[in-house]
This record gives structure tokens, C-alpha cells and sequence, in this order.
């Protein structure tokens, strides 16, 4: 299990498992990001350059799109970084969250109200699947979850099949003692 890092913590089991990170992927999203930037920057300068009314609009609308994207990517780039999952297995509740080099919010859950961890397959269309599976998209390659307070928890991001049933197996083991 290579992402995966299991750490013993006073009161229980910490669960790391870093973000799948692929160099040349990377390098790709690197330069992509580095472009968009550029471009969508060179075209958002026309705003102030441009005398037409109905181009400065059509450039502010751009300009929303382009920002929201800009944002996904550079969350993206952050995530394949220095983005890992944690889920802290404790004694009276489980903590899972997200963190950015090793920053970020544990949300707690009742361990009572947990059932065990189980193999994830989201039922999407193909398009949303195939996106979703994508380098520069974090979330919807989840490969494992489990309920808690009947809500689905979904968690292991890209993880390889072995390594989600080893996980699956030690996370199991530690929820029930």
C-alpha cells in the first residue's frame, strides 16, 4: 500500500492516504494551468480596453466561466500536490476530511452510527464517470465509503483495487474494536 500510510495515535488509528500523483499527468496539468492562466488573463484585460458595451459583458460572462475554472484547476494542482485523505479511527467517533499539506477540517461521526466499510461504484452516467475520473478533477473516483447515520460517506480517491480491499480490511478491523 503505497499512498497509504496507517499511523497508531493515542485513542486510536490514523488513516492517511495521499493523493494519486502522476509526474507526467503533472507536467500536463502544469502547462495546461500555466496557459489557461495566460490566455484567460489576456482576454479578461480587454474589459478595460474595449469602448463596446455588449463586448465588455460578453467578456465579464466570460470572465466568470474562466475564473470558476481557474479555481477548479488550481484546486485540482493543489490536491495532487500535497492533498491527502485522513480518517482517524477513535474510540467513541470517526473523523474523515480532506487536507492540504496536512492543513484541513476533520468532520467527526458517531462510531455507533457507523456501518462497516464497504466497496463504493456510484451508479453515474458514463460522461459524468469519465470526467469525474479525470486528472484535474478532485472527487467522484471514490472508491470506498461507509454510511453514517444514513448518510453514504465516500473516501479512498483513486485507489488501486488491492489497495482499497487491504484499506477496506484494516478500517473494518478497527471499527469493530
Amino acid at each position: 500500500m503505497k499512498r497509504i500510510q496507517i499511523e497508531e495515535k493515542e485513542g486510536g488509528k490514523l488513516f492517511k492516504i495521499r493523493a494519486y500523483y502522476d509526474q507526467d499527468k503533472q507536467k500536463m496539468l502544469d502547462v495546461w494551468l500555466l496557459a489557461w492562466t495566460l490566455c484567460g488573463l489576456a482576454i479578461f484585460s480587454q474589459v478595460f480596453t474595449t469602448e463596446d458595451n455588449e463586448m465588455r459583458k460578453m467578456i465579464l460572462i466570460f470572465g466568470a466561466f474562466w475564473m470558476y475554472f481557474e479555481y477548479v484547476a488550481i484546486k485540482a494542482w493543489r490536491w495532487r500536490k500535497g492533498g491527502e485523505e485522513q480518517l482517524f479511527v477513535g474510540e467513541e467517533e470517526v473523523n474523515y476530511g480532506r487536507t492540504y499539506y496536512n492543513r484541513g477540517i476533520l468532520r467527526p461521526y458517531r462510531k455507533d452510527l457507523i456501518n462497516s466499510v464497504r466497496e463504493f461504484n456510484d451508479e453515474g452516467n458514463s460522461f459524468v464517470k469519465s470526467f469525474a475520473n479525470s486528472y484535474w478533477v478532485i472527487g467522484g473516483s471514490e472508491t470506498l465509503a461507509f454510511t453514517a447515520n444514513g448518510k453514504v460517506i465516500p473516501f479512498g480517491l483513486n485507489l488501486e483495487p488491492k489497495e482499497a480491499k487491504k484499506l477496506m480490511k484494516e478500517v473494518n478491523r478497527s471499527l469493530e474494536s
